[in-house]
């Protein structure tokens, strides 16, 4: 993996002036509440632009402000889990799953074999037709990686995705990630703000204090 990071973007109480070039396979993000983690990642997904400077990702220009190049979320191709999750709660399992896919316009039978298979990865086939509302927290956090992970994505955002998580269903979910970013070789950049959680899943791990990104 390699992700070019060298831009600046304006924040209510100070700015971001980052400049880094993340390698690891898994890299943690610490820093105080405010201190931009969510930002850094709406930037890298294209939820938001950059104020100057610019974005790439496997030398690909996702977002230039020099040579007017931005490429929208939908064509960068990022899996995301939000920290609340974000399920719709008016779906059932495999429609949550399924979204990405119905919102590329792919064909029934390609999306019920998609969700098939990265359901049973994550062994949650037994829940497709289950409301989201009646899932334990872990289950939620499965059927959120289902759905970041089903369009086959080129990286996987994670912000703070075990919080709210008993000790034993982190640890698990903790697991989980790491298998995954192997299996599917896929690079993660995850948010904590656990220490233990960060040393424990990741090579690199570092930290956004006073706009930079600076090793932990």
């Amino acid at each position: 993996m390699g992700i070019r990071l060298k831009f600046k973007k304006k924040l209510p109480f100070h700015d971001l002036d980052i400049d880094y070039d993340l390698v690891a396979p898994i890299t943690a993000i610490m820093g105080a509440s405010g201190s931009g983690k969510s930002t850094l990642f709406q930037c890298i997904s294209g939820l938001k632009r950059i104020d100057e400077g610019i974005i790439e990702f496997n030398n690909t220009a996702w977002d230039d402000t020099y040579s007017d190049i931005f490429v929208p979320t939908s064509a960068r191709k990022v899996g995301y889990l939000f920290q609340n999750l974000a399920l719709f709660p008016n779906m059932n399992v495999f429609n949550n799953i399924a979204f990405g896919l119905v919102a590329a316009k792919k064909q029934r039978p390609e999306i019920e074999q998609q969700v098939r298979k990265i359901s049973d990865y994550l062994k949650i086939s037994h829940l497709l037709f289950s409301s989201v509302q009646k899932l334990s927290g872990g289950e939620k956090q499965r059927v959120a990686m289902a759905r970041a992970m089903i369009t086959n994505p080129n990286l996987l955002l994670l912000d703070e995705p075990f919080n709210g998580l008993d000790e034993d269903t982190r640890n698990i979910c903790i697991e989980l990630v790491g298998q995954m970013a192997r299996d599917f070789d896929i690079p993660v950049i995850f948010v904590t703000h656990y220490h233990q959680e960060a040393t424990s899943l990741t090579g690199e791990i570092l930290k956004i204090k006073d706009g930079r990104l600076v090793k932990n």
